[in-house]
């Protein structure tokens, strides 16, 4: 979001402004980014796309196009995905005068499929045009629950390491609400049978396996209880929510570990213990995931 010219914002008659409520930075190429701002005038301005994932959950009103296709009218709180492997570039006109409510995760190319699991061929899935080489996009309505995520990053009152690992949790978090908002859209116009059962299974798998992180049932115990091929629920889950049941349960129970920590007042091996994990596997895995200790939250 490069800044306005002085003479073009003096002739608008708007007062511009640009306030940023937290950004995080971590080498490898992750970053979260939260604000506000307002143009002085409407007019496009171009930039490269963002080599990886870039999720914006976006409350204002633009226009958006990407190379040469036809722009995109985003209006009200909007959540946003680009995934682009090459060289690429996009334009963006921002309404004169409107506030910009912004949270924004960029994350790289290089983590997503062999950190985190998700699959490329997800998000060749999500977008008709894009692909093989062409930037994937993809933007719907924004949710409750990311609407909830955007607020947190933009108020987070931790300082330090806290703060870091709060704004890093909680961009992940944000990521992970947007592909499975857009794998769901993706699988919702589908009209067989057969993968309408999948899709439901998915969600009743996600249920149960969320509802006591101490205990967590088998997917194949899960897959015979809901009358589904396990591979078939496996894939129906990603297609869903965008990753693996596996990594699924592995983020649900960091998070919910480390907010224990955080904020209820439980020790490290505590946390553990509630979320399902030994301690010491707790803190391995934490550290890996976040990038930093449990005991460090102390």
């Amino acid at each position: 979001m490069s800044s306005l010219p002085a003479a073009a914002a003096a002739s608008s008659g708007i007062v511009e402004h640009h306030r940023v409520d937290a950004a995080l930075s971590v080498p490898g190429g992750y970053d979260v980014r939260a604000g506000v701002f307002r143009r002085g005038a409407t007019q496009w301005r171009e930039e490269a796309l963002h080599r990886g994932l870039k999720v914006i959950m976006l409350h204002g009103q633009v226009q958006s196009r990407i190379e040469d296709r036809a722009p995109m009218r985003l209006s009200g709180s909007t959540l946003f995905l680009a995934w682009n492997t090459g060289q690429a570039q996009g334009a963006d006109a921002f309404e004169a005068g409107v506030e910009q409510q912004y949270t924004m995760v960029s994350l790289p190319e290089t983590s997503l499929w062999p950190e985190l699991g998700v699959d490329p061929d997800f998000f060749q899935q999500l977008d008709p045009q894009g692909g093989t080489g062409r930037p994937v996009v993809w933007h719907g309505a924004a949710g409750r629950e990311a609407r909830r995520i955007a607020d947190q990053v933009r108020a987070c009152a931790y300082d330090g390491a806290a703060r870091s690992l709060y704004l890093a949790a909680k961009g992940l978090e944000l990521a992970a609400m947007a592909l499975a908002q857009a794998g769901q859209a993706r699988i919702e116009p589908r009209v067989p049978q057969a993968a309408a059962r999948e899709l439901d299974a998915a969600h009743e798998a996600r249920r149960r396996l969320l509802a006591d992180l101490r205990q967590v049932p088998a997917a194949a115990a899960l897959a015979r209880d809901l009358g589904v091929h396990t591979r078939k629920l496996d894939q129906a889950f990603k297609r869903a929510f965008g990753v693996s049941m596996a990594r699924c349960v592995q983020e649900a129970r960091l998070i919910r570990g480390r907010d224990l920590i955080l904020n209820g007042g439980l020790s490290v091996s505590e946390a553990a213990w509630h979320v399902g994990y030994a301690p010491a596997h707790f803190s391995v895995a934490f550290r890996r995931h976040f990038n930093a200790s449990p005991s460090a939250l102390r």
